[in-house]
């Protein structure tokens, strides 16, 4: 049976934020960048999923992730990357915003929340799948970062408002291109249109 649901702007952008922040779990637990004590089983949107229980790792997201919230509402981001590096980036989660949000006259929207949940099951298991089969870079001495781009005319109001914001913007270095770039999924399913792929840095020495 197909749940469709009436949602306003804060709501949509909530679902979004609880999409990511499964996610960037997931990554993390996939990735064994930590050892696997510090990750629970949990349930979001009818599926097992894994979250992290170290406070340090869990207060670095959930900072990463209330900016995000914040710039959704203005329609200021662009993407949402998860970085993981050793001395330098090795590869790349990227979430591409194209579309997150188009209201309607009475302020709402209708959402499949059936199709929004299938299609995250979807990306969570693929990410999972993917990265639990490789080992092509030595995860235990990596670690991870995050980088939020935002529209060009984001950046000026951005900086005038920097004291309120626990993320601390700086303009980004130019990236050099990546080896190779793998699409894992897409989130899309109006008003939702989230790109999620990975870049891979690590250089070819066969």
């Amino acid at each position: 049976m197909t749940l469709s649901a009436s949602f306003g702007r804060d709501e949509c952008i909530g679902l979004v934020v609880d999409f990511l922040e499964v996610s960037l779990h997931q990554i993390l637990w996939a990735c064994k960048l930590y050892p696997s004590e510090i990750f629970r089983q949990t349930q979001k949107f009818n599926a097992l999923v894994y979250k992290s229980i170290h406070p340090e790792v869990n207060n670095y997201i959930d900072n990463t992730l209330n900016t995000v919230r914040n710039l959704l509402s203005n329609d200021f981001v662009e993407k949402l990357v998860m970085v993981i590096k050793n001395d330098k980036p090795v590869e790349r989660f990227v979430f591409s915003f194209h579309s997150y949000y188009k209201t309607t006259p009475s302020g709402k929207v209708t959402l499949n929340v059936t199709e929004i949940r299938q299609q995250a099951t979807a990306i969570w298991l693929t990410m999972s799948q993917r990265l639990g089969s490789e080992t092509h870079y030595d995860r235990g001495n990596c670690t991870f970062a995050f980088e939020i781009h935002t529209r060009s005319v984001a950046y000026n109001k951005i900086l005038e408002r920097q004291s309120t914001e626990d993320f601390q913007w700086i303009v980004a270095e130019k990236i050099k291109n990546p080896s190779g770039v793998v699409p894992i999924r897409k989130l899309e399913s109006q008003p939702f249109c989230i790109d999620i792929y990975t870049e891979d840095y690590r250089v070819d020495d066969s």
